[in-house]
C-alpha cells in the first residue's frame, strides 16, 4: 500500500486529493510541520526533510508534482494527458503553471508581504497577472483548464488557489476563476482530500 508522509496545509494535500480522485488504497503517516525539526527520522526518506514524501513497493518519491503523476500513471492514467491528446499544450503549461508561476507570489506574500508593504503590492500584481492567465483560459466556458477533464493541471493549479487565501490574495481572483475554484473544492475526492483530520 502506498504510504503518504503528510501535515495539513502542505503539498501533501494535492497529493492525498490525487490518490482520493483515483480512488487507490493509501495510508496516511501525519507528521507535525515542519518535520525536519520535529522529525529527524524523516531524512531518511526524504533527504530534503520537506513533505510530502510516498514509499510504494520500494519506490520512494518526495517532489509532489512528481508523485502525482507518478501515482496517474500507475492508476489508469486518467490525470494525465497524453501527447497526442487534444489539450495537452494546456495541459502541460498549467501542470507548470500552478507551482512555477503563479505560487511565488504567495510565497513572497507570506514571507515578507506582513513586514514589507513593497513587496506585498509586488505580491499582488504579480499574482493579479498571473490569475489573468488563468481567467482568460476559462473565458471560453471550459470547466476545466485542459482535455475537456480534471487533470493534474486542475489539481497543480487549483491547490495554488487555495493557498492563496493563506497569503492574503484570495480576494484578488476574478469571478471565474473562483467559480473555477468552487468546482474544483465541490468534488468529493477533494473534499475527502481537505476534510479535518
Amino acid at each position: 500500500m502506498i504510504k503518504v508522509y503528510a501535515a495539513r496545509g502542505t503539498r501533501s494535500q494535492r497529493v492525498i486529493w490525487v490518490l482520493e480522485e483515483l480512488g487507490a488504497p493509501y495510508e496516511t503517516v501525519s507528521l507535525t510541520f515542519p518535520p525536519r525539526m520535529h522529525h529527524p527520522e524523516f531524512f531518511a526518506i526524504s533527504p530534503a526533510g520537506a513533505l510530502p514524501a510516498i514509499e510504494d513497493d520500494g519506490v520512494v518519491l518526495i517532489e509532489s508534482l512528481a508523485i502525482c503523476e507518478y501515482l496517474s500513471r500507475k492508476f489508469a492514467g486518467r490525470l494525465v494527458v497524453g501527447a497526442e491528446e487534444p489539450g495537452f499544450t494546456d495541459y502541460l503549461q498549467f501542470l507548470h503553471f500552478g507551482e512555477g508561476t503563479l505560487a511565488p507570489p504567495l510565497a513572497w506574500a507570506r514571507r515578507f508581504g506582513p513586514r514589507l508593504e513593497s513587496v506585498m503590492a509586488d505580491a499582488r500584481e504579480a499574482f493579479a497577472l498571473r490569475l489573468a492567465v488563468v481567467e482568460h483560459a476559462l473565458a471560453d466556458g471550459r470547466a476545466y483548464l485542459a482535455a475537456d477533464r480534471l487533470t493534474l493541471a486542475d489539481i497543480s493549479v487549483g491547490y495554488t488557489l487555495g493557498l492563496s487565501d493563506l497569503a492574503g490574495l484570495h480576494q484578488l481572483l476574478p469571478a471565474s476563476v473562483l467559480a473555477y475554484e468552487a468546482r474544483l473544492e465541490a468534488r468529493p475526492a477533494y473534499q475527502r482530500a481537505y476534510q479535518p483530520a
